[in-house]
Protein backbone atom coordinates (compact mmCIF):
# COMPACT_ATOMS: atom_id res chain seq x y z
CA UNK A 1 0.00 0.00 0.00
CA UNK A 2 2.97 2.00 0.75
CA UNK A 3 3.72 2.27 -3.49
CA UNK A 4 -0.17 2.91 -4.03
CA UNK A 5 0.32 5.65 -1.69
CA UNK A 6 3.24 6.77 -3.58
CA UNK A 7 1.71 6.35 -6.39
CA UNK A 8 -1.06 8.75 -5.51
CA UNK A 9 1.13 11.58 -3.81
CA UNK A 10 3.09 11.60 -6.87
CA UNK A 11 0.15 12.07 -9.24
CA UNK A 12 -1.25 14.28 -6.61
CA UNK A 13 2.35 16.05 -6.70
CA UNK A 14 2.44 16.05 -10.86
CA UNK A 15 -1.24 17.24 -10.68
CA UNK A 16 -0.69 20.29 -8.54
CA UNK A 17 2.44 21.11 -10.56
CA UNK A 18 0.17 20.98 -13.51
CA UNK A 19 -2.34 23.42 -11.86
CA UNK A 20 -0.06 25.81 -10.67
CA UNK A 21 1.44 25.85 -14.57
CA UNK A 22 -1.87 26.56 -15.50
CA UNK A 23 -2.77 29.12 -12.79
CA UNK A 24 1.05 30.67 -13.44
CA UNK A 25 -0.10 30.72 -17.54
CA UNK A 26 -3.48 31.52 -16.86
CA UNK A 27 -2.20 34.85 -14.32
CA UNK A 28 0.24 35.87 -16.40
CA UNK A 29 -2.17 36.10 -19.61
CA UNK A 30 -4.58 37.96 -16.97
CA UNK A 31 -1.60 40.51 -15.98
CA UNK A 32 -1.07 41.09 -19.43
CA UNK A 33 -4.61 41.72 -20.68
CA UNK A 34 -5.03 43.86 -17.79
CA UNK A 35 -1.81 45.81 -18.83
CA UNK A 36 -3.02 46.21 -22.62
CA UNK A 37 -6.56 47.30 -21.18
CA UNK A 38 -5.06 49.94 -18.89
CA UNK A 39 -2.81 50.77 -21.43
CA UNK A 40 -5.89 51.06 -24.19
CA UNK A 41 -8.21 52.99 -21.00
CA UNK A 42 -5.02 55.35 -21.21
CA UNK A 43 -5.18 55.96 -24.63
CA UNK A 44 -8.62 56.09 -25.02
CA UNK A 45 -8.53 58.89 -22.28
CA UNK A 46 -5.55 60.60 -23.84
CA UNK A 47 -7.68 60.47 -27.19
CA UNK A 48 -10.42 61.62 -25.49
CA UNK A 49 -8.38 64.60 -24.33
CA UNK A 50 -7.13 65.48 -27.35
CA UNK A 51 -10.60 65.49 -29.03
CA UNK A 52 -11.67 67.95 -26.69
CA UNK A 53 -9.23 70.08 -27.06
CA UNK A 54 -9.86 69.91 -30.97
CA UNK A 55 -13.31 70.44 -30.43
CA UNK A 56 -12.81 73.43 -28.74
CA UNK A 57 -10.89 74.82 -31.42
CA UNK A 58 -12.99 74.29 -33.80
CA UNK A 59 -15.50 75.55 -31.60
CA UNK A 60 -13.83 78.82 -31.21
CA UNK A 61 -12.68 78.98 -35.07
CA UNK A 62 -16.61 78.68 -35.89
CA UNK A 63 -17.32 81.25 -33.36
CA UNK A 64 -14.58 83.92 -35.06
CA UNK A 65 -16.12 82.60 -38.75
CA UNK A 66 -19.59 82.86 -37.49
CA UNK A 67 -19.10 86.95 -36.18
CA UNK A 68 -16.85 87.45 -39.58
CA UNK A 69 -19.67 86.78 -40.99
CA UNK A 70 -22.45 88.82 -38.89
CA UNK A 71 -19.75 92.10 -39.82
CA UNK A 72 -19.44 91.13 -43.45
CA UNK A 73 -23.97 90.93 -43.58
CA UNK A 74 -23.53 94.15 -41.42
CA UNK A 75 -21.12 96.22 -43.81
CA UNK A 76 -22.86 94.56 -46.78
CA UNK A 77 -26.25 95.83 -45.02
CA UNK A 78 -24.81 99.45 -44.29
CA UNK A 79 -23.59 99.43 -48.41
CA UNK A 80 -26.83 98.43 -49.22
CA UNK A 81 -28.80 101.35 -47.52
CA UNK A 82 -28.65 104.82 -48.82
CA UNK A 83 -26.55 107.58 -46.75
CA UNK A 84 -28.57 109.36 -44.52
CA UNK A 85 -27.56 112.66 -46.03
CA UNK A 86 -25.33 113.31 -49.03
CA UNK A 87 -23.30 117.08 -49.41
CA UNK A 88 -21.66 118.64 -51.93
CA UNK A 89 -19.62 122.35 -52.65
CA UNK A 90 -22.12 124.14 -55.12
CA UNK A 91 -20.06 127.06 -55.13
CA UNK A 92 -17.23 129.20 -53.64
CA UNK A 93 -17.41 128.45 -49.99
CA UNK A 94 -21.15 127.14 -50.37
CA UNK A 95 -22.28 123.85 -49.22
CA UNK A 96 -25.76 122.07 -50.06
CA UNK A 97 -26.53 119.18 -47.73
CA UNK A 98 -29.51 116.82 -48.76
CA UNK A 99 -31.49 114.08 -47.49
CA UNK A 100 -30.92 110.99 -48.90
CA UNK A 101 -32.29 108.74 -46.20
CA UNK A 102 -35.09 108.00 -47.31
CA UNK A 103 -36.85 109.13 -44.63
CA UNK A 104 -37.62 112.06 -42.08
CA UNK A 105 -34.41 113.51 -40.53
CA UNK A 106 -34.48 115.22 -37.37
CA UNK A 107 -31.59 117.39 -36.75
CA UNK A 108 -30.99 118.28 -32.86
CA UNK A 109 -27.18 120.14 -33.75
CA UNK A 110 -24.86 121.89 -35.90
CA UNK A 111 -21.44 121.89 -34.63
CA UNK A 112 -18.38 123.47 -36.05
CA UNK A 113 -14.87 122.40 -35.23
CA UNK A 114 -12.84 124.46 -33.89
CA UNK A 115 -14.92 126.07 -31.98
CA UNK A 116 -13.89 129.09 -32.33
CA UNK A 117 -14.60 129.12 -36.10
CA UNK A 118 -18.28 128.69 -35.59
CA UNK A 119 -18.94 132.07 -36.46
CA UNK A 120 -17.52 132.04 -39.84
CA UNK A 121 -19.91 129.23 -41.00
CA UNK A 122 -23.58 130.48 -41.73
CA UNK A 123 -26.40 127.58 -42.21
CA UNK A 124 -29.64 129.12 -44.53
CA UNK A 125 -32.44 126.24 -43.49
CA UNK A 126 -36.14 126.77 -44.07
CA UNK A 127 -36.41 123.88 -41.14
CA UNK A 128 -36.54 125.84 -38.08
CA UNK A 129 -38.07 123.11 -36.47
CA UNK A 130 -34.91 120.29 -37.63
CA UNK A 131 -37.12 118.03 -39.53
CA UNK A 132 -35.90 117.28 -43.02
CA UNK A 133 -37.83 115.43 -45.24
CA UNK A 134 -36.68 113.04 -47.99
CA UNK A 135 -34.95 115.40 -50.44
CA UNK A 136 -35.05 118.44 -48.31
CA UNK A 137 -32.05 120.10 -48.17
CA UNK A 138 -29.69 123.34 -46.33
CA UNK A 139 -26.89 125.09 -47.81
CA UNK A 140 -24.49 126.86 -45.53
CA UNK A 141 -21.31 129.15 -46.54
CA UNK A 142 -17.81 129.05 -45.02
CA UNK A 143 -16.59 132.75 -44.59
CA UNK A 144 -12.43 133.44 -46.13
CA UNK A 145 -10.82 134.89 -44.01
CA UNK A 146 -6.99 135.58 -42.95
CA UNK A 147 -6.06 133.23 -39.86
CA UNK A 148 -8.57 129.67 -38.86
CA UNK A 149 -11.01 128.74 -40.65
CA UNK A 150 -13.52 125.78 -39.91
CA UNK A 151 -12.43 122.36 -40.60
CA UNK A 152 -15.94 120.15 -40.10
CA UNK A 153 -19.42 121.02 -39.84
CA UNK A 154 -20.99 117.85 -37.06
CA UNK A 155 -24.79 117.10 -37.76
CA UNK A 156 -26.38 115.53 -34.74
CA UNK A 157 -29.60 113.78 -35.91
CA UNK A 158 -31.79 111.46 -35.64
CA UNK A 159 -33.93 109.30 -38.05
CA UNK A 160 -37.72 109.79 -37.44
CA UNK A 161 -38.06 105.65 -36.67
CA UNK A 162 -35.42 105.86 -34.53
CA UNK A 163 -35.49 106.13 -30.65
CA UNK A 164 -35.56 109.58 -29.11
CA UNK A 165 -31.89 108.86 -27.09
CA UNK A 166 -30.48 107.53 -30.32
CA UNK A 167 -28.56 110.29 -32.09
CA UNK A 168 -26.49 109.65 -35.30
CA UNK A 169 -23.70 111.59 -35.98
CA UNK A 170 -22.82 113.11 -39.52
CA UNK A 171 -19.09 115.08 -40.41
CA UNK A 172 -18.73 117.13 -43.75
CA UNK A 173 -15.05 117.94 -43.77
CA UNK A 174 -14.43 121.50 -44.86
Amino acid sequence: MEAAGLWIALVAACATLAGAVFTYVQARAATDTLRDARDARDEAREARDESARLAGEANTAFIRQAEAQEEANRIKREEMTPKDWSAGEVGESKYRVSNSSGEALLVSEFDVTPDATANLLTIESSHQDGRYEYGDTFTFYVAQIWGPSPEKLTIRYRRESDPEDDQRIFHISL
